[in-house]
This record gives C-alpha cells, structure tokens and sequence, in this order.
C-alpha cells in the first residue's frame, strides 16, 4: 500500500465539502467503496478510483439522479473512458489488495515481547466509546466512529487470542502495541493510526468483570441445531466471483476482490441438506445447510446467513464469511460472492 496515493476518511470529506457521516452512508448502499479498510482498528482510506467515483456522485446528484439511480448508473458511452481509469489504477489495486491479504494473514505470534503481568486488567472488558483524544475521553465526550473491537478479554499471563495480545501498559492489536491506563476503573486504550503512527484515538472500556478466563470460554458460538427446511433455489453448483464488504456493495459489472484473493471455490448443494465445499488448493469437505444458513462453513458451530439475488439475468448468493473474527470478535469482515 502507497502511503502517498491513500486519503483518510477526514480529509476525504472535507476534500469534497460533504461530512464523514455521508461518506460512511454512501459505504452503507454500496455507492462508495473505500479503496482499504484495516478492519481492526475501523480506520478507512480512499485512494484514485474513490476521487474519481466521488467526482461522479456529485456531478450525478447536481444533475438530479438520486442515489439509487447513481448506484445503478451505467452509460455505454463513459465505457473506453472506464477502461482507461481503471487501467491506470490497476497497479495500485494490486497493492491494496496484497495488503489486505498480508493484514489478515499476519499473526499475533510474530510478536516477541516479555510479559510483565498487570493483576487490575486481567478478566473483561466492554467498549464505552471512542474519543479524539485523551482528555476527551476522560470527559466522555465520544464521536462517531468505526472501531470494530466491541470487547476485550485479557488473558491470565498475557495468554493472546484471536488478535489480541498484552503485556503491562500495552495491549498489541494485530501485532501494533497500543497503550492503556487504568484510571478509575476505565482503561483508556490509545489505538494508533496503522498509517500514521502521530495519529490516534482512544477507546475507552468499563470493566465487566475480572474473571481469569480462558481462550475456550471466550468463543461466540451460534446455535447450529436447526431442522433442515429445503430451498430449492440453491441445489446446484455455485462458484466464487467476489469477495466484498458490505451485502449491499455487490455489483457484477464492477468486482472489488481480484480472483488470487478468493480462497473459496466452489459451494455444491444437494437435495438432503448436504452441501460439498471446495478451497481453492485442494482442501474439501461436506457440512449442512437449511433455508437462509449454511452450518459450520468455516468454523465450528457458526451460521453463515446467505441471501439469494438475480442481477442481469444471473443468480447469485452472497455468504457470510464468519471467520476467527466473528467467533472473538463478533465481526463478520466480509461476504463472499457465488454464482450459480
């Protein structure tokens, strides 16, 4: 990722004279799509395309379309000029999407560190809110904010899960050190910017209790013991087209995810709820599915919920891709997309 070509969500709205507020609503309906999210800390970027899609909008919205009619746009005489735009960010969305493999992939065990032990910390913790900065935050004057991590258990002997880590004075993210304080019972925890290390805010957490808890009793499970109710709509094949990051944002003309990024290949659904997943490499097994939910698709005791779409004469399902990050963090970070 090229630190020069990225735009933070600030600078972005004020570049266009509209609010953050609208730029995470036009994120919500699928009209603008940040070119990287760091889907830990909340933070968002937008790079050319997104200038460019930004440009469009507003030139489209002064010309009385409404958003919608935006979203749906399509006009065969801007197509050469599409072709061209998106010949030359095409080297900066290879980027973009091999850092957000790397993000995902790198684990908190890369972090060496010696544990210094903090007994006040140990058990779990609930978010309260975010502030700009400290003293804010002692004051809780909170803000608007996409900060993902709702709650954080800190384990005895600093024992990490999920992408969590800790020692005294630090709680690793990820594998970025960020710094807490515990004043009156509230641990005021200062997440920096992954870009911009000058950058940060504060998230600030209550104690809801000091349990010594251990990784297996931290785990969201889902309740998988469902009856099996057919949908006929989904027997067949289906094969991976996209990966996204909002149900809404799919459009088959435009894909956000390049195919070397789709680790799922192919879903196959037969007539008694058994449905054959296949990864790309060779890795294959055989789970359920009922109307709406595919059961344990990635993890044990997860729901994928799957919603059935025609777009363009095709058929598709989108998926909920419930890794890691949902069973620690009640964060689905993505949907994948399948053509029939």
């Amino acid at each position: 990722m090229d630190n020069e070509k990225l735009i933070k969500i600030g600078d972005f709205a004020n570049l266009f004279n509209v609010s953050v507020k609208a730029i995470r609503y036009y994120e919500e309906i699928g009209v603008l799509i940040p070119g990287y999210v760091d889907i830990y800390s909340g933070y968002r970027y937008y790079n050319l395309e997104n200038v460019i899609t930004m440009q469009n909008i507003i030139a489209l919205k002064n010309l009385g379309f409404s958003l919608e009619e935006i979203r749906t746009f399509k006009n065969v005489n801007i197509e050469d000029k599409i072709k061209d735009y998106q010949n030359q960010i095409q080297d900066l969305k290879d980027k973009i999407n091999n850092l957000k493999h790397f993000s995902l992939q790198k684990g908190r065990n890369d972090i060496e560190m010696i544990f210094i032990n903090d007994e006040r910390v140990i058990g779990k913790w609930g978010l309260l809110g975010v502030a700009q900065d400290l003293e804010s935050a002692k004051e809780e004057k909170f803000v608007e904010d996409d900060f993902k991590i709702q709650e954080i258990y800190l384990l005895p002997n600093g024992e990490p899960y999920w992408v969590i880590s800790w020692t005294k004075d630090t709680i690793y993210i990820n594998g970025r050190p960020n710094h807490y304080e515990l004043i009156n019972d509230k641990l005021y925890l200062t997440i920096m910017d992954p870009l911009d290390m000058k950058n940060s805010k504060v998230a600030v957490y209550y104690n809801i209790d000091n349990k010594a808890y251990c990784v297996e009793e931290i785990k969201t499970k889902d309740n998988t013991n469902v009856p099996y109710v057919a949908d006929e709509r989904l027997i067949g094949l289906w094969k991976t087209v996209d990966f996204i990051n909002s149900p809404y944002s799919f459009n088959p003309e435009k894909l956000q995810s390049s195919e070397d990024m789709l680790s799922l290949n192919t879903l196959d659904f037969k007539e008694d709820g058994i449905v054959s997943v296949v990864y790309k490499g060779g890795k294959s097994f055989d789970t359920k599915y009922t109307k709406d939910y595919i059961i344990d698709l990635i993890l044990q005791d997860t729901l994928s919920k799957y919603t059935y779409k025609e777009l363009l004469g095709k058929k598709y399902i989108i998926v909920e891709w419930k890794s890691g990050d949902y069973v620690f963090g009640k964060v689905i970070n993505g949907y994948y997309v399948l053509e029939k």
